[in-house]
């Protein structure tokens, strides 16, 4: 029997009940290959972008942030003038294309004109200012960012401070004393544990990679083992633009924490664990594997671009690379509708 997750928003609980477990599960984090990807496209300067002590600043914060620190962090900003509106863990900002238009969206209603994202890199800790471009990329190499770094946080927030106050007229006032850390966005329109069978009749939109190495992987991948019609596409076309184009069915996936990825996806957040069990499949037979829920994984799903919902497949079939989770996703469809 499939189940299927009716439409709901997330909503992050606040960050004071979790953040003593994940300083623990995250003492010597490192910045994630999404972030990486984020971080390689800003360009540096030697000081401050214009407008921060007038602006909105939206914190994007990595897991191993303790309470105590955001704390920390929230004070200095608020005496510089840093009018740091909301804190959000930047593996939930980052998992994928779904998800960054819905936070793209989320950020403009907020009018948040730059990130101040909070990294720590072994005993390092950073703090990098960059502005906000409005859509889904977030960032761009256009606008000159700034960062700095030290090995003790009160040190680099105390920088960050009289950076800002000596090169800036200070203009934001009405500043919160505590950072404020929940949220609540509806990603899908409706989530469904099971695969659809329009996928046998139409032909679906394979998005490109968008580079060069990875996009022979995925031909490769997808002709040999995908058993319907498909076309690849650009990957920045929108369900609007994919939907005028015919396309019934598009391939998505979100990539990041397990526990993460389960909740954007609407799987029920009653059900946690430290382990999650994914499937996959050896000669065409399946087996099951259990992958840490605070590992960074691709999961795969089916969306239709008209309506905006989404079809997971009956099992969980997340994986740490993509080309196993694609293949665990692809042999899973066939195996569920018979291929």
């Amino acid at each position: 029997m499939t189940k299927t997750v009716s439409n709901k928003t997330i909503l992050v609980r606040p960050f004071f009940l979790l953040a003593f477990l994940f300083s623990f599960l995250f003492a010597a984090a490192q910045p994630s290959s999404e972030e990486n990807k984020l971080t390689s496209n800003l360009t540096f300067g030697s000081s401050l972008p214009g407008g921060v002590l007038s602006g909105r600043s939206l914190v994007l914060y990595e897991s191993s942030y303790t309470n105590q620190e955001l704390l920390e962090a929230q004070k200095y900003f608020q005496q510089a003038g840093i009018d740091a509106v909301s804190y959000i863990d930047i593996d939930y900002v980052l998992a994928g294309p779904d998800p960054s238009r819905v936070f793209a969206t989320y950020f403009n209603t907020r009018v948040i004109r730059f990130f101040i994202i909070l990294q720590k890199n072994g005993k390092e800790y950073q703090c990098i200012f960059t502005e906000f471009t409005g859509n889904k990329n977030f960032v761009s190499k256009e606008k000159t960012s700034w960062k700095q770094s030290n090995t003790s946080f009160v040190e680099l927030l105390r920088t960050v401070y009289r950076f800002a106050i000596s090169t800036q007229k200070k203009e934001n006032f009405l500043i919160n004393d505590v950072p404020e850390t929940g949220f609540t966005l509806n990603f899908f329109r409706e989530q469904t544990e099971k695969f659809s069978g329009d996928i046998r009749n139409y032909k679906s939109a394979i998005p490109r990679w968008g580079n060069e190495a990875d996009e022979k992987e995925l031909e490769a991948i997808v002709k040999e083992n995908f058993p319907v019609k498909f076309e690849f596409v650009d990957p920045d076309l929108t369900d609007a633009e994919l939907e005028g184009k015919g396309y019934r069915l598009v391939l998505r996936f979100v990539h990041t924490r397990g526990d993460i990825a389960r909740e954007i996806l609407g799987y029920d957040r009653a059900q946690k664990s430290s382990s999650l069990p994914t499937n996959y499949f050896v000669n065409g037979e399946a087996k099951i594997k259990t992958i840490p829920a605070k590992q960074m994984v691709y999961k795969f799903y089916f969306k239709n671009p008209e309506y905006g919902n989404i079809f997971l497949g009956s099992k969980w079939d997340a994986d740490e690379t993509w080309q196993d989770a694609l293949k665990n996703h692809i042999f899973s469809l066939r195996n569920e509708l018979r291929f």
